[in-house]
């Protein structure tokens, strides 16, 4: 009798875990308390859900969502406190929306094959973290952003890499953002602000994109840190930075770009102690301001230095790797000033194919004329002192001449401690 009953009671609780873990995604959210923390099972969840309180949901090692090409799985609405956790997502619309929600934090997403991944509107205080998406196969206009913000402020996202879809972030009238340690390929737009302020954008990386970062109508952004490198396609660029104003670029390094930073009706901004290399044209001005300035950065190895449509800048104490003067007072800057005009440079430009004459005869000539003719030239792409040396040798320089003093002195030390015991025998 005892044994009935315990087989009984065994058949009855395998029932209970199967109908348990049978049960909808949305019937789970339901039943779990406001505040609470619902665990997913290993399974597959094949349908979309709607979040409208606090919640924590955790998935496991083997819970993949999906909801179909036409339909996002998840979708945040009219709450706050919700954070999701260790989810996977596969060929669907989207995964996640977020809409008119706040204090919402997004961690270890992981998705594939989707058309878009995190969708944010009119929303605040939004963290993602964590999060790896590959797009769809096909054109960019038949692909969506991996993370895309609207109307909403206090946006971050960090620690990302999103790769073939059109914009890997995409913000819209975003008041208040942090991009921090992502990284974006293969995209139209790695990373696309439009009519945005207070943008900070540090330690990124943007590669093979048609544009790493795309700043339009925007004011009051610091991009700081990030490697922009090998947008090289026909009209593409590292940074284009269009009708924007207070806006500050320092310390990127931009490798391997068409442009690396095309300025368009930039106002008040600032462009610093970058590092240009091997680049077609690195800096590109059109209708600029007077007050902009292109200030101790490195230009190694680039086709064009600096080029405009005429309008002003205030250029001085860069680094040219073609600067041909002299420093005879040894104070570090050049005795003669540096002229970013060159007629080759700007040909090859235009015409992608005459790089293969870059180093003839000819071509080094003219570029000879260049630098005679330039020198009466008063207003236009002009530095008064150029640096000697480039500032990231120093940069370079700084910590091994630190480590090595310090080895240097531990040496000393261990040294007059093995002659003050020898002398002491």
């Amino acid at each position: 009798m005892k044994w009935h009953f315990l087989f009984v009671f065994f058949i009855s609780l395998l029932g209970f875990s199967a109908q348990a873990h049978a049960e909808s995604l949305q019937s789970q959210i339901d039943k779990t308390p406001s505040g609470g923390t619902l665990k997913l099972f290993d399974r597959s969840y094949s349908e979309k859900a709607t979040i409208k309180k606090p919640i924590t949901i955790i998935g496991g090692k083997k819970t993949l969502m999906r909801a179909g090409y036409d339909n996002t799985v998840l979708t945040i609405e009219n709450t706050k406190d919700v954070t999701l956790k260790n989810l996977r997502f596969a060929r669907s619309q989207s995964a996640i929306d977020v809409k008119k929600s706040s204090q919402i934090h997004i961690e270890n997403m992981k998705m594939i094959y989707m058309w878009s991944g995190v969708n944010i509107r009119n929303s605040s205080d939004v963290t993602v973290d964590d999060f790896t998406m590959r797009g769809v196969d096909g054109q960019y206009a038949d692909k969506g952003s991996g993370v895309a913000a609207y109307d909403s402020k206090n946006i971050n996202i960090s620690n990302s890499f999103i790769t073939e879809v059109m914009d890997a972030y995409y913000l819209e009238r975003v008041t208040g953002s942090k991009i921090i340690n992502n990284k974006a390929t293969y995209s139209r737009y790695g990373l696309h602000y439009m009519y945005g302020k207070d943008i900070y954008a540090r330690d990124n990386m943007l590669e093979n994109n048609v544009t790493g970062i795309m700043l339009m109508i925007a004011k009051n952004a610091l991009l700081v840190e990030n490697t922009i490198q090998y947008q090289s396609d026909w009209n593409s660029s590292g940074f284009t930075l269009y009708n924007a104003e207070n806006i500050v670029t320092k310390n990127n390094q931009l490798i391997g770009n068409r442009t690396a930073i095309s300025s368009q009706n930039m106002k008040k901004s600032h462009i610093l102690d970058n590092v240009f290399l091997t680049n077609q044209t690195a800096v590109e001005f059109t209708g600029s301001y007077e007050k902009n300035t292109v200030n101790h950065n490195d230009f190694l190895g680039n086709i064009v230095n600096i080029r405009s449509d005429g309008t002003a800048n205030d250029i001085h104490e860069n680094f040219y790797d073609d600067y041909s003067g002299f420093d005879v007072d040894e104070d570090g800057f050049g005795d003669a000033k540096y002229v970013a005009l060159q007629s080759f440079g700007q040909w090859m430009v235009r015409e992608p194919a005459y790089q293969y004459f870059i180093e003839s005869p000819s071509v080094v000539l003219l570029n000879q004329m260049d630098q005679q003719t330039n020198k009466t030239e008063k207003n236009q792409l002009v530095d008064e002192r150029p640096l000697m040396s480039a500032i990231s040798e120093h940069k370079e320089d700084k910590p091994m001449k630190i480590s090595l003093i310090i080895i240097g002195s531990l040496i000393f030390l261990a040294g007059l401690y093995g002659w003050r015991r020898s002398v002491r025998i």
